[in-house]
């Protein structure tokens, strides 16, 4: 069966809502491709654990997300969202708003593995109707307003994992036991979601890289996208 992509998306939302629609780069990454849910998953600082919003329709999405979740050792929290400003980003980013709309919100401070653990848990929503969209909010992280569109650290960082990948099933191939995924606390918001996405691509190095609005900084938007 066929996956949707994974869409890992860089911009400041509010200054990318106030465009209005348009023709961005995670709508051309999904250009004839059907979806019946899609899953928002972002970063807040200010929580102590994973908060599920059900933010339009009631399909079991967000069900079908606590459960996977809980089964990975997480106790997320299910509550309504903002559809109101939910719907005016997705409009920007996509074609067409689904009739099923579902918030992740994940807390900073956790540990590389776990946010690899959400990942991998949630990668088989993928192969059902449902498009994930990891929203990297610059607005909300109180640095550098710009975005690049290529951030040669995000590409870095993502071949050293890949390469972690590679090395690992070498050792495990040799029967040598290999290197443990790095337990430290991870506060950087923007390599938290890049970890789950990572997983949630199949932990490989992303297919495709997407860019739009190169000549207003303020209202750039750059990502990575995951194809099959």
């Amino acid at each position: 069966m066929s996956k949707l992509p994974v869409l890992f998306v860089s911009c400041h939302a509010k200054n990318l809502m106030a465009q209005g629609p348009a023709s961005s780069g995670p709508a051309r990454m999904i250009w004839g491709k059907r979806y019946e849910s899609v899953v928002v998953i972002r970063t807040a600082s200010e929580r102590d654990s994973p908060e599920i919003h059900q933010v339009r329709g009631e399909d079991g999405c967000a069900e079908k997300i606590h459960s996977l979740l809980v089964t990975q050792g997480f106790a997320p929290d299910v509550c309504s969202g903002d559809f109101e400003n939910c719907e005016a980003l997705l409009g920007t980013l996509l074609a067409e708003v689904p009739e099923e709309v579902v918030e992740l919100i994940l807390n900073t401070g956790m540990s590389e593995l776990e946010y690899r653990r959400v990942g991998l848990s949630l990668e088989a929503l993928r192969e059902h109707n449902v498009l994930i969209i990891c929203l990297d909010d610059k607005a909300g992280h109180g640095q550098d307003s710009r975005v690049s569109l290529y951030d040669h650290h995000l590409r870095e960082l993502l071949n050293s994992w890949v390469q972690d990948q590679q090395w690992g099933a070498v050792m495990s191939f040799k029967g040598d036991t290999p290197r443990s995924t790095q337990s430290d606390r991870v506060d950087d918001p923007t390599v938290c979601l890049l970890n789950a996405a990572f997983t949630l691509g199949g932990s490989q190095f992303p297919h495709r890289m997407f860019s739009s609005g190169m000549n207003n900084t303020a209202q750039m938007l750059s990502g990575f996208g995951w194809m099959r």
